[in-house]
């Protein structure tokens, strides 16, 4: 929608249908999102059969997935929807690091879930000296990075004001060289690099299946069958992760090199494919918890005994009452 020059400035930058859409769109992702990676955490945390150390990673993932979704989610809406940034600068500060720590958080989790998978599978022998304390200094040292190489944004975004008219209009925006810090954090740390690591890893998990799988003895195709379908799951995470984010990637790398301001494919792009490939970037988040529902049977009883809880202990004090009425004329009629 077109900015006046003159006049009042409308809250809203685009049309009420579009508003209306986006927020639908947005608030499915959050509440499919939010409430699946709660029920992740919530199935480690209680539940003695997931302590694994991929377990460990899938429950650090989902963490970084609720921050977005808690954190990163509201504000795209919000800067998708209204004419100015109205969060304040510290706000603006604090949202685009939370963005860039929890982005740089998952991708590098996917790598340590391959590399776990990768010394599960193709280093057997290795794997069974490795001790699960050690994964929680995996995961500090994946968190600590990755907001180190998020740090940029605390003093390079801020509120900036620009003349537009007869108004002055307030952005969340960067005021340092943004195009640096895409190409080095965001698109060669953060996404090209890290999923090169993934790629070999997995090529040499399938190909060391397929050459020993001939070889497996019943005492451990069981074990072999797990560690193989784990793998699988982790690495549909990984696609989906992939496809949801490449579309993003693609169109800011259009906007930082390629891009003519005064066209109408960068307003289209703009207006209406950012939005989208936004969205879809964030939709990943929502979609882990599905995956791991699909492919796991320890997360299905989990989620289910998580979903039976309210229930179980309602049940649980109707029995006891139930006990205690019953038990009580017995009590009293005991002879002294």
């Amino acid at each position: 929608m077109e900015l006046p020059e003159n006049g009042p400035l409308p809250f809203f930058r685009q049309e009420m249908y579009m508003v209306i859409l986006q927020s639908v769109f947005y608030g499915s992702v959050f509440v499919t999102g939010f409430f699946g990676n709660v029920f992740v955490v919530l199935a480690v945390v209680s539940q003695s059969q997931l302590r694994s150390t991929t377990d460990y990673l899938i429950s650090s993932l989902a963490i970084a997935d609720l921050l977005i979704m808690i954190f990163c989610l509201p504000t795209t809406l919000l800067n998708n929807i209204l004419t100015e940034w109205q969060l304040g600068a510290l706000f603006c500060k604090m949202s685009t690091w939370i963005n860039a720590t929890t982005s740089c958080a998952s991708i590098y989790t996917l790598v340590a879930v391959t590399a776990d998978r990768y010394l599960a599978i193709c280093h057997t022998l290795k794997y069974t000296l490795w001790e699960v304390g050690y994964t929680l200094y995996v995961i500090a040292g994946i968190w600590i990075v990755s907001g180190s190489l998020a740090t940029p944004n605390l003093y390079g975004y801020d509120e900036i004001y620009f003349e537009y008219g007869n108004h002055t209009l307030c952005v969340c925006a960067s005021r340092t060289n943004e195009k640096l810090q895409f190409v080095v954090v965001n698109l060669i740390l953060a996404f090209i690099v890290p999923f090169m690591l993934i790629s070999v890893s997995y090529t040499k998990i399938f190909y060391t299946v397929s050459n020993h799988r001939s070889l497996a003895v019943d005492a451990h195709i069981r074990d072999e069958r797990t560690k193989l379908r784990v793998a699988t799951m982790m690495l549909t995470v990984i696609v989906v992760f992939a496809l949801c984010w490449l579309p993003l990637y693609g169109i800011y790398t259009y906007f930082f090199f390629f891009a003519d301001n005064s066209s109408y494919v960068f307003m289209l792009a703009s207006q209406v494919l950012r939005p989208f490939f936004q969205w879809l970037s964030l939709l990943s988040s929502s979609l882990n918890p599905l995956i791991y529902i699909a492919y796991s049977h320890k997360y299905r009883r989990a989620f289910h005994k998580i979903l039976l809880l309210p229930c179980q202990s309602k049940y649980e004090r109707v029995r006891g009452n139930y006990t205690a009425q019953h038990r009580e004329p017995s009590i009293k009629g005991q002879p002294n």
